[in-house]
C-alpha cells in the first residue's frame, strides 16, 4: 500500500508560517496599543495634577501671608503670574493628551488591520487543510477500490482453480 503525499504541502507550510507571523504582528500591535494607552493615562494624570496645583494656588493667592508676614502687592503679582503659568502648562498638557488620543486611534486601526490580516491567513490555512483532507479521503477510497479489485481477482482465481476438474 502506498503512502499519501500531499503535493501542496510546501504551500500549506508557507501559509501556516504566514499565519504565525500575522498572529505575532497582532500581538506586537496590541502591545504597542497598551503602551500608548499607558502614556495617555500618565498624560491625563499630569493634567489632573496641574489642575489641582492651580486650584490650590488660587486658594492660597489671598489667604497665606508672604515671607515677611504680610501679603504685599508684589507677592500677589508673583502668585498670579504663577497661576497663569500653570494655566499655560495645563493647556499644553491637554494638547499632549489630544495628540496622544490621535496616536491611540492610529494604533487601534493598525491593530484592527493586523487582526483582519491574521483572519485572512487563518482562512487560507483552513482552505488548504480542507483540500488536504479531501485529497487524503479520495486517496483512501482509491486505495480501497484497488484493494477490492485485487481481492476479487484472487477470489476469482481461487474459484476457477477449484472448479476445474483435475
Amino acid at each position: 500500500m502506498t503512502q499519501f503525499t500531499y503535493r501542496l504541502l510546501p504551500l500549506l507550510e508557507q501559509k501556516e508560517e504566514l499565519k504565525k507571523e500575522a498572529d505575532r504582528e497582532v500581538s506586537r500591535r496590541e502591545h504597542e496599543l497598551q503602551t500608548q494607552l499607558a502614556t495617555l493615562e500618565s498624560l491625563q494624570q499630569r493634567v489632573q495634577e496641574l489642575v489641582e496645583k492651580r486650584q490650590h494656588a488660587r486658594q492660597e493667592l489671598m489667604t497665606k501671608p508672604g515671607a515677611a508676614g504680610a501679603l504685599t502687592a508684589n507677592d500677589v503679582l508673583k502668585r498670579s503670574e504663577f497661576i497663569k503659568v500653570l494655566g499655560t502648562e495645563i493647556r499644553e498638557a491637554e494638547s499632549d493628551v489630544s495628540a496622544q488620543r490621535v496616536v491611540i486611534e492610529t494604533c487601534e486601526s493598525e491593530v484592527q488591520e493586523a487582526k483582519e490580516q491574521a483572519a485572512e491567513a487563518q482562512r487560507e490555512v483552513e482552505v488548504l487543510n480542507k483540500h488536504r483532507e479531501k485529497q487524503q479521503e479520495r486517496f483512501r477510497r482509491e486505495e480501497e477500490a484497488k484493494e477490492e479489485v485485487a481481492l476479487d481477482e484472487i477470489g476469482n482465481v481461487l474459484y476457477s482453480t477449484r472448479r476445474r476438474p483435475t
